[in-house]
């Protein structure tokens, strides 16, 4: 069969959120359409904007029917690149949130006692972390910061974001009124990365298309903050470093549960501090109620979990993959001898996976790598400890374990990106008739 026939427009009632993000409707033919600028219960138009076989996927161009829980967006022009449920109300945006969890965990044949999902009352300006591209106005010979505008390879100018932090903002457009002042071109500049720690002080690291273009900067100076350029391959993805041109041995500073680490603007950490400082306050409690003194932290980052949540008398093995993140790990250690850490990927560090301490996991969104699922299910460690940035995954590595012997104790979905859908969720497990 052929793909079903759409018009370029079609007239849909919308029946969900969806894990994506979209509102989910079905054409008069019966084929699924993912809309985005869509809530449920509406009625819209929709820009059918791509058509496969079994669903569509486009944007509302109107709205027939509104949804009562349906506000104006904060950047009307801008929301769908950076924040596309900025149309939603702020107090209903958990319960939507929950509920994908719940869709998406009952997928999997799992029954969950959710607790209450958990969000803080301040909807912008949490992010210390934002990437952009950058865009060139021919009129004016000006360039701005960009992004990518959603289904689509076009980019939009931006000022800067409301999810971010405000000095993520000014040390944004100060990097832009100096490119502009010097007269610099936007082909050779291939994108940025912005983060703040909670000090204010930022880290700017720059990807360009041409090292020779490194020199145009020497003059570039911006109070409390680092300055980094990379060379990135033309060919390869915005913000791979290729080599490092201009390198500063400074760091950020954050603190979690009183405990301090450095890392650098382009290691990974958590980009809603008071929010994953909630998650790590309840992983840590669920170690200190165990009688185990051991505990390993996979896909441990810089240590941002582990350092924060063992006591003094735990030993800590961290895996990660990254080396510029266990090189950070290392020095927040803090000289602690309990502690250690191994640079090599998850599935190849299972003999830290012995039955006898407590798993501390927090994979990328692809989820736990089957060779692990497989060596948590030999060895049996009495509690583990995933938390998660993708709930699909999730529901399929939580329905594994507790189809090979282990029990759900504990769940609740956190909201680290409001007016987003990405949604993080802690789920601790324990090892039967333990």
């Amino acid at each position: 069969m052929g793909k079903k026939r759409l018009h370029k427009e079609e007239i849909i009632k919308i029946e969900k959120l969806v894990h994506g993000g979209q509102g989910l409707g079905e054409a008069e033919n019966g084929k699924k359409i993912f809309a985005w600028g869509a809530l449920p219960g509406e009625t819209v138009k929709v820009k059918v904007v791509k058509n496969k076989k079994d669903w569509a996927e486009g944007f509302v161009v109107e709205i027939i029917e509104a949804s009562p829980d349906r506000i104006e967006p904060e950047e009307s022009n801008i929301y769908l690149a950076t924040s596309p449920w900025q149309i939603l109300n702020y107090q209903k945006e958990a319960n939507y949130k929950q509920g994908i969890l719940d869709e998406t965990f009952e997928r999997e044949g799992l029954s969950i006692a959710w607790q209450d999902f958990y969000q803080t009352k301040t909807p912008y300006g949490y992010r210390n972390k934002m990437e952009y591209n950058f865009w060139y106005f021919t009129e004016t010979k000006q360039v701005s910061l960009a992004l990518h505008q959603r289904g689509s390879h076009q980019k939009i100018a931006v000022k800067g974001s409301m999810l971010a932090t405000e000095a993520i903002n000014e040390a944004g457009q100060a990097l832009i009124n100096y490119i502009n002042d010097q007269g610099i071109e936007s082909r050779p500049l291939k994108s940025v990365i912005l983060r703040s720690d909670q000090s204010g002080k930022v880290g700017i690291c720059l990807f360009v298309n041409d090292p020779g273009v490194a020199s145009a900067f020497s003059g570039f100076e911006y109070p409390n903050s680092i300055f980094e350029i990379i060379y990135s391959n033309p060919k390869s993805p915005a913000s791979v470093t290729t080599e490092v041109l201009k390198e500063s041995n400074e760091t950020l500073v954050d603190s979690l549960l009183g405990k301090r680490f450095k890392y650098s603007t382009r290691s990974f950490f958590q980009v809603n501090i008071p929010v994953y400082e909630k998650v790590l306050e309840i992983i840590a409690s669920e170690i200190k109620i165990t009688s185990i003194k051991k505990v390993v932290d996979l896909y441990s980052g810089v240590g941002s979990i582990g350092l924060s949540v063992i006591g003094e008398n735990h030993d800590l093995t961290m895996v990660e993959i990254s080396q510029e993140s266990t090189d950070q790990a290392k020095i927040n250690m803090l000289g602690r001898k309990n502690c250690h850490v191994v640079t090599t990927t998850a599935e190849a560090a299972l003999e830290y996976i012995t039955g006898n301490e407590v798993i501390v996991v927090d994979p990328p969104r692809v989820g736990l790598h089957k060779k692990v699922t497989e060596k948590l299910l030999d060895a049996k460690p009495p509690k583990i400890i995933y938390l998660s940035c993708n709930p699909a995954t999730q529901a399929r590595d939580i329905k594994a374990l507790v189809n090979g012997g282990y029990e759900v104790v504990s769940a609740q979905g956190f909201n680290f990106f409001p007016r987003t859908p990405h949604i993080e969720s802690l789920v601790v497990l324990k090892k039967h008739n333990n």
